[in-house]
């Protein structure tokens, strides 16, 4: 056996062999500048240290049309850094065109100083850059102030806005605090200054008031209102200026109480309503809708020219019924639909059998939001209104903690051959099916039972017991009833469904992590006679 002196070495890495001859020279008090090579460092006087060294960019002479095309750019905590140390920077700065103000764009730290003296400082630094800028040049204004709810004052923000929104701006944002901020009133004189350049505009918890007077906004092509103190008379008034509107959102605005979308906006294609209260009827009578979505209670909606209604989303999560109503009404308002996603939280009956069927539609999701009970059986009345669906995504809540007379593991006379099933139902599109928050309810086992009976053309099925996964790829976080509950799902899965699979589909179940859930459940639990695990 050789000694540990004649094992062979492990080759390093470059940055650790950068950082050991770095070393090296301080040691030795040596004064050699490291070459951005992969060889050895190279000696004073060598002619490939200047043909290795990266060119140095002489700001200085760039033409001045192309310093500040660079200063643009750059985010604006760097770009005024930057004007501290160049003149040329500096007089561009002045016309610095990117002004979005809020706490991680200023470099401001939430967790100093106390709320008062951080929101302080916000408005300090907004108003420092406001006051050094020249008012000319702004395309984008972003005031997206909500810290500063117990510091900001109206006129502050009328000041601000009067000298940054001028002829040229693109964007405007304002983002108040919610409470206890401002009763701030949107001086509409702004739009009569900006009308020939602005293209979006967003504005929430203030009010605005709109006339024919605020003149052609012939360039405006999103407006999106949350919060906003409006009238459908001075939407109307908007309306009949932004001739070129192609998106358009209103959400608790609750002075709305009729929503007349009007003819003359022929660009418009993206439609959002959201929980606006005392809103009863929507009319949409411009041409060009694709995408509507709303949120609310089910209510009167009518769409003159549903033909190019591709996407709708209908979420009911605050009320009751928005399942039955889309079987109902639906197919009136869009018989076009390629995309539908349904969100109810209560359901007083069980779903009709559908009167029309959405000939066109092929992406189906449905979600059942804080269900006490429901019927999952009976969303078969949407796979038979939907006879070209080919993605069909079914939430049955996280976590549907499913009460005993509703499990399948607690009926003695449950048996795969006595569950209920269409037989004289067949879906020929149905390709992919993923059913997330999957449980041990009879119900939900019956209606994957149905799927996969009755759809010849399925690829894949995903049942997924879990919570599912945050932005970073971590596991949800699930409580201990859920995760035993999850745990009866896939024992439900392992007794029910699993056999009935045909080999020809992509099964999939995903179960409880064994790092993240199974150690919340107690040490003397024997899991493994309760999980049921597939072979």
């Amino acid at each position: 056996m050789s000694s540990s002196g004649d094992q062979k070495r492990k080759p390093m890495c470059r940055s650790v062999w950068l950082r050991r001859q770095r070393a090296k020279m301080e040691h030795h008090g040596s004064t050699v500048s490291l070459a951005g090579t992969w060889g050895p460092l190279c000696h004073k006087g060598d002619t490939k240290f200047a043909e290795n060294t990266a060119p140095v960019l002489e700001l200085d002479k760039f033409p001045e049309d192309i310093l500040h095309h660079i200063h643009s750019r750059v985010p604006l905590r760097d770009a005024a850094r930057a004007a501290c140390v160049s003149h040329n920077f500096l007089r561009s700065w002045r016309h610095y065109p990117n002004l979005t103000f809020n706490w991680k764009t200023v470099g401001l730290n939430m967790n100093e100083g106390t709320p008062y003296e951080r929101a302080q400082k916000l408005l300090d630094i907004i108003q420092t850059i406001i006051e050094n800028h020249s008012g000319t040049g702004v395309k984008t204004l972003k005031l997206q102030v909500d810290p500063c709810r117990n510091v900001i004052t109206a006129n502050q923000l009328d000041i601000w806005l009067q000298a940054a929104v001028k002829d040229g701006i693109v964007e405007l944002a304002l983002d108040l605090p919610q409470f206890h901020g401002p009763k701030f009133n949107f001086p509409c004189s702004l739009l009569s200054c900006a009308a020939s350049s602005l293209q979006s505009l967003s504005l929430s918890y203030c009010a605005f008031c709109p006339t024919l007077m605020v003149g052609c906004l012939r360039n405006l092509k999103s407006v999106c209102l949350t919060v906003v103190h409006i009238t459908e008379e001075e939407l109307g008034c908007l309306f009949s200026c932004a001739l070129c509107l192609e998106k358009l959102e209103v959400s608790q605005c609750d002075e709305i109480t009729f929503l007349k979308i009007p003819s003359h906006l022929q660009q418009l294609h993206i439609l959002r309503v959201f929980l606006c209260r005392r809103l009863q009827v929507i009319e949409v009578y411009a041409p060009k809708v694709s995408t509507f979505s709303f949120r609310g209670p089910p209510m009167k909606i009518s769409i003159s020219n549903s033909s190019q209604l591709k996407s709708m989303t209908m979420n009911g999560e605050c009320c009751s019924g928005m399942f039955h109503y889309a079987l109902t009404k639906l197919y009136s308002i869009a018989s076009n639909l390629q995309t539908l996603i349904l969100l109810s939280s209560k359901e007083a009956f069980d779903m009709p059998a559908p009167s029309h069927k959405f000939l066109h539609l092929r992406h189906l999701k449905i979600y059942c939001a804080n269900m006490k009970s429901f019927d999952f059986f009976s969303l078969v009345s949407f796979l038979k209104a939907c006879p070209v669906v080919e993605n069909f995504f079914l939430s049955a809540g996280r976590p549907y903690i499913v009460r005993q007379e509703e499990s399948i593991l607690e009926d003695s006379n449950s048996d795969p051959s006595r569950i209920r099933c269409f037989q004289e139902f067949y879906h020929d599109n149905l390709k992919k099916v993923s059913i997330s928050g999957f449980c041990s309810a009879k119900s939900l086992i019956e209606l994957t039972c149905q799927i996969l009976g009755t759809s010849p053309s399925l690829q894949c099925l995903v049942l997924d017991t879990t919570g599912g996964y945050d932005n970073t790829g971590i596991c949800e976080n699930m409580d201990r009833k859920a995760i035993m509950e999850a745990l009866r799902g896939v024992e439900a899965i392992k007794r029910y469904v699993k056999g009935k699979v045909p080999s020809s589909v992509n099964f999939k179940v995903l179960e409880p992590c064994d790092r993240c859930h199974i150690p919340k459940l107690d040490v003397s639990m024997q899991v493994s006679d309760v999980r049921g695990r597939l072979a």
